[in-house]
């Protein structure tokens, strides 16, 4: 985070960046809130839930506010956990890209204006930002302060602001941080806006605890602020399509036969259950070893494409990356992964079996997660394998076909099978 940003940063904002850190430094996460808190140095508060309220606000805030000055958003909140976002697909980075052009184009037009029009412009922003009594002040006739305006705090507070503008390409250095503060009167506050950017001590001059702070505003965060309030710029609403997996593993193989009437989604929440694919091909190991394998690759939030080139490398009997692509929808079915922009990511259930593999955690997975596997664990406690498979096969079990429950069969055996078999 730049320095001037700190400056104009408001708590909600610093909070985000702080989250950000935090996962940047546990490879991305996810972590719960309580963790995340505990990581800021809010232990005693970590599990509290009106703090975690707080966390949940500040984050949904940035994001919001990513989405307005044209970023995108940064954060994927599931539950009580958060993780950093993959990179973006070639759509997003596309469209971000572009953003940042026009921001630029902005900023030259901003530079090229007349000064009385870019003081009515930087106006009309701090009158969006909702400060009252905006007025461009009579050119050389205030000391230097080109706009002047109230700041209404909870209809409590009220704050006289004095703004500066400048329309520069060079550096605003500490003299004219000291020149401004000079001019202003007790109780008021100063702002510098300029399109171009600072000097490195100018953010340490303006934030000196011992003096009147001064606020400031560079080029690229007033086109960021230009860009929120629709000044000088016009947004498109187009919708981003991205492939949900989650969707897929949620609908039977049989065609056309969805898990709950009609629709191939669970009623609004209900728990979602999914339908189970072929176990890996790889003899050599038990299902376990092989799951936890699988899970490891998901790591580092790989695109799909690198994961399935990296699943053929550890299970060379599946040649054909079809075959591999859905081989690797398992982890999503069991909650170990999900995939977002085409990347997987691991989820806390991911992260808690590479930690700890065990396979009594993931037997807890699988009855939890997957279509018919509870009552056909349950059958399996009162007959004998041939006779449950025998039962499985007239079709009537959990709405899944004689082949789908013989699947979900072999893979309750396979996890429940003794170590010492394995």
């Amino acid at each position: 985070m730049d320095s001037a940003f700190t400056v104009l940063a408001t708590p909600g904002q610093l909070t985000a960046h702080k989250v950000y850190e935090v996962l940047r430094d546990h490879s991305g996460g996810p972590l719960e809130f309580d963790r995340i808190l505990t990581e800021l140095g809010d232990e005693q508060i970590a599990s509290s839930t009106l703090a975690q309220e707080q966390l949940l606000e500040a984050l949904l805030r940035d994001d919001r506010l990513r989405s307005a000055r044209g970023y995108r958003q940064r954060f994927s909140m599931s539950g009580r956990s958060i993780r950093l976002r993959p990179p973006g697909n070639r759509a997003e980075l596309a469209i971000e890209q572009e953003n940042e052009q026009v921001k630029e184009q902005l900023l030259k037009q901003l530079r090229e204006v007349p000064p009385e029009v870019f003081e009515h412009i930087v106006a009309d922003l701090f009158t969006a930002m909702r400060y009252e009594d905006v007025k461009v002040t009579r050119r050389s006739k205030d000391g230097g302060v080109d706009v002047r305006a109230t700041l209404v705090a909870g209809a409590v507070m009220t704050v006289p602001t004095a703004i500066q503008v400048k329309r520069w390409s060079k550096p605003v250095t500490v003299k004219e941080v000291r020149e401004l503060r000079g001019t202003l009167r007790a109780g008021t506050q100063g702002i510098i806006v300029t399109t171009g950017k600072y000097t490195k001590d100018a953010p340490k001059e303006a934030l000196d605890d011992a003096l009147t702070p001064i606020h400031l505003i560079d080029g690229r965060l007033l086109t960021d602020l230009l860009t929120e309030h629709g000044i000088g710029v016009q947004a498109s609403r187009l919708s981003l399509l991205s492939l949900d997996l989650e969707a897929l593993a949620t609908i039977t193989g049989k065609a056309g036969s969805p898990i709950q009437g009609s629709s191939s989604r669970p009623p609004q929440n209900a728990q979602p259950r999914y339908y189970i694919e072929k176990m890996p091909s790889d003899r050599g190991k038990d299902l376990l070893d092989c799951i936890v394998s699988m899970t490891d690759l998901a790591d580092g939030q790989p695109s799909w494409d690198d994961y399935v080139a990296k699943f053929q490398e550890r299970f060379p009997a599946i040649t054909r990356p079809d075959e591999a692509r859905r081989r690797s929808r398992v982890l999503v079915s069991l909650g170990l992964v999900d995939v977002e922009n085409d990347h997987m990511n691991l989820t806390l259930a991911g992260r808690k079996l590479l930690e700890y593999p065990d396979s009594s955690f993931l037997l807890e997975l699988f009855l939890s997660r997957i279509v018919g596997a509870r009552e056909i664990e349950e059958l399996s406690r009162s007959l004998t394998r041939t006779d449950l498979r025998k039962k499985l096969q007239d079709g009537s079990l959990a709405g899944l076909t004689p082949t789908q429950a013989t699947l979900v069969e072999k893979w309750l055996s396979h996890i429940k099978r003794p170590a010492a078999s394995r």
